[in-house]
């Protein structure tokens, strides 16, 4: 067995001991949710309200993947978090969203061509917070809220060597987290690597092609746009026992159609959209 196979091997028997453990002494809050199925399906939300997955940290309340962002929308009661990962130049995995440094940092250049070493001083936004690790954003949070890894540019990786180093991180977190991406190359080595991490492909077209890959994959959940969400799809994903977590909620006027058509999560920039629009969905219905 070669050393990094050794050392997956090793921490996916840490996290089923921890989990295992959790379940005996019915600590919910240690693990989260209790199955892989679970992670991308309902989770943390209900029937009546969809789970709120702040979009970068509630990008638009903090400054996007960073410490800050994560820490503070667990604090306002985000039940997912999603972030963004990509590699740097060295293959440290960081929180970041853009191919290129220039229009979120007070630097310049490609992330993937650019040491880890010049990346993590870069300042997001004017706002004092810098790009971090991903140890450092999963160390700023806690359970029960879930991580969602969305996997952005793997850089001088394979995506078999990204999702290793990701993965080898994630399982030091103790909640639950699950990993998505737009490449369907990310979320194959992710299910490569270990089966048991629930996956989701994120679309915004392509709507046939993406379900065909979440059949191959038995992904637990479909991430789409609001361009491509319709009744069609809800029910044919949950038919099949997959999640559907819409994207990128900025109002309860955008959030009131995927509730309306029962999604299970809403992907936001600001926080309580799930609340505004179920409260607005339920006048709705009491005034007819």
């Amino acid at each position: 067995m070669s050393r990094d196979i050794a050392t997956i091997t090793d921490a996916v028997s840490r996290r089923n001991v921890i989990r295992a453990a959790g379940t005996a002494l019915g600590i919910a809050a240690l693990t989260g949710t209790a199955t892989a199925k679970q992670q991308g399906g309902r989770g943390n939300g209900s029937p009546e309200r969809p789970y709120s997955t702040a979009h970068r940290g509630y990008r638009d309340v903090f400054p996007q993947n960073t410490v800050a962002a994560v820490a503070g929308s667990a604090k306002l009661g985000a039940d997912r978090i999603e972030i963004d990962l990509e590699a740097t130049s060295d293959g440290e995995i960081v929180v970041f969203h853009d191919a290129r440094l220039d229009h979120l940092t007070d630097k310049t250049g490609l992330v993937a061509e650019t040491s880890s070493e010049e990346v993590l001083e870069a300042e997001i936004l004017d706002s004092g917070e810098t790009i971090p690790t991903l140890a450092e954003t999963l160390a700023a949070t806690r359970p029960p809220v879930t991580m969602n890894l969305e996997f952005k540019d793997r850089g001088p990786l394979s995506w078999e060597e990204f999702a290793k180093r990701t993965l080898e991180i994630a399982y030091r977190y103790p909640g639950d987290f699950y990993t998505s991406s737009f490449d369907h190359g990310a979320i194959r080595a992710v299910r490569k690597i270990d089966p048991s991490v629930d996956v989701a492909p994120i679309f915004g077209d392509n709507k046939d092609d993406n379900l065909a890959v979440a059949r191959e994959l038995d992904a637990e959940a479909l991430n789409c746009s609001t361009d491509v969400l319709d009744r069609d799809l809800v029910e044919t994903a949950h038919d099949e026992g997959r999640a559907v977590n819409v994207w990128t909620i900025d109002s309860w006027r955008e959030a009131k159609t995927p509730v309306e058509l029962g999604v299970d999560g809403l992907i936001a920039d600001y926080p309580h959209m799930a609340t505004f629009a179920t409260d607005g969905v339920a006048r709705g219905n009491h005034g007819r």
